[in-house]
């Protein structure tokens, strides 16, 4: 459009904008670039100290040659060493990503230390589980409280089902009679308030360091326990599980001592009960899966253990659980113990999964959780699952060297023989 001044009309006038030198610009450029960068590509691959590249642009190789309409592909000097070289890359990766896994899941190196001298070997922890559960006086009381309306056949079976039900486990779960009259969210409770007083005398080797003399409660798959030099054992109390108070309770201070030392032992006296025995890490809680020491009331017992203690360097800390293949104990992620890690309390909730997974219910023994809505009446193989649990980065393990039982006064004697072994 313009304005003649002559002629002051407006008039349409159409412009033709050819694009042409632009395209052109545009094509000498990317021209260019491809010329540069072949050019870069041959000059890298001649003068490249990598075995094979030069071969690919050595002007004495022959190229694939192409005929008009018939293609005829050569195999020549130039392809094999693209395949050659396609195939020291493949196996390059093959190793390097070999290498790259083992480092991720087993960077770890288990090595012996001889500073003897430095060593100090916890004393094995003694868990003792009673076998006689409940006390006929405190389930009179409880039948005086809450239950007076009952028949005196009423009462024999509710006293039958307390009695199963507190020494339940899962090789008799089947064997605990079905009653309905009681909500399966108050068996823990029922259990633990009718639970027998026990009373025993403790000494030690070394008590005036080591002046601990109590016995602390702790829930097991085998119902209300008593531990001695059990570190992690005030996290498994009743009263724990509902106040949460950590503070309720004194710090356990583990018995431990040196090759110097001499043998330590740990004597438990004058108790009032049977009982069902574990001998553990101090660092673990007791497993049905493992090995039990009955002991009848009126017996006495020694055990005469060694101990090897495994321990890790500051440095794997930084290492991820799966990479080390271990948890530290403040590294739980399970639901019934989200204070404390051990493999045994990860197979405890293995063994707890299982059943609420098969059954639609937990046992009654476990933390307390929103799915307790009966108890279970089967008894399957649980004693085996561990789903993948990862051991713990420090731990003690006992071996048992001799057993006597002798009819006496209760009582239990643990001798540690320390010998000159550690990881």
């Amino acid at each position: 459009m313009y304005w003649n001044e002559l002629n002051p009309q407006k008039r349409n006038v159409l412009f033709k904008f050819d694009n042409s030198d632009i395209k052109k610009d545009k094509d000498r450029i990317l021209i260019k670039l491809k010329t540069n960068v072949f050019n870069f590509i041959n000059l890298f691959f001649s003068s490249s100290n990598i075995h094979g590249l030069n071969h690919l642009t050595d002007k004495r190789r022959h190229y694939i040659e192409k005929y008009p309409h018939v293609v005829t592909t050569i195999l020549c000097d130039r392809l094999i060493w693209v395949i050659a070289i396609c195939l020291s890359i493949y196996g390059s990766a093959i190793l390097g990503s070999s290498t790259w896994n083992r480092y991720q899941e087993n960077p770890t190196v288990i090595s012996m230390d001889r500073e003897y001298k430095e060593w100090a070997t916890a004393l094995p922890a003694v868990t003792l589980c009673p076998t006689n559960k409940i006390d006929d006086q405190l389930f009179d009381e409880l039948v005086q409280k809450k239950f007076s309306n009952y028949t005196d056949e009423e009462k024999e079976e509710l006293r039958t089902f307390l009695v199963f039900l507190a020494n339940a486990t899962y090789d008799t779960f089947k064997e605990v009679p079905v009653y309905d009259r009681i909500s399966p969210n108050d068996y823990l409770d029922y259990v633990m308030s009718l639970s027998a007083n026990v009373s025993y005398t403790i000494s030690n080797s070394h008590v005036d360091i080591f002046s601990s003399i109590e016995l602390v409660p702790s829930v097991t798959e085998l119902g209300l326990c008593y531990s001695y030099n059990g570190y992690i054992a005030p996290y498994n109390d009743y009263k724990y599980w509902i106040k949460r108070n950590i503070s309720e309770f004194p710090k356990i201070e583990v018995m431990s001592g040196t090759p110097l030392d001499g043998d330590i032992f740990v004597q438990i006296t004058s108790m009032n009960f049977g009982y069902m025995g574990f001998v553990h890490s101090p660092y673990e809680a007791p497993d049905v899966a493992c090995r039990i020491f009955p002991s009848p009331e009126n017996f006495y017992k020694t055990l005469d253990v060694t101990a090897l203690s495994i321990f890790s360097t500051p440095e794997i800390k930084y290492l991820s659980p799966k990479q080390r293949g271990c948890r530290f104990l403040d590294e739980s992620d399970l639901e019934i113990s989200p204070e404390m890690y051990t493999y045994n309390m990860c197979r405890n909730q293995c063994r707890m999964d299982q059943a609420r997974k098969l059954c639609g219910c937990v046992p009654y023994f476990y933390r307390p959780l929103s799915e307790y809505n009966r108890i279970m009446h089967d008894s399957r193989d649980f004693e085996k699952t561990s789903s993948g649990c990862k051991g713990e980065c420090e731990f003690n393990s006992s071996r048992y060297i001799k057993i006597n039982t002798r009819h006496s006064l209760t009582r239990i004697e643990i001798m540690l023989r320390l010998n000159f072994r550690k990881i």
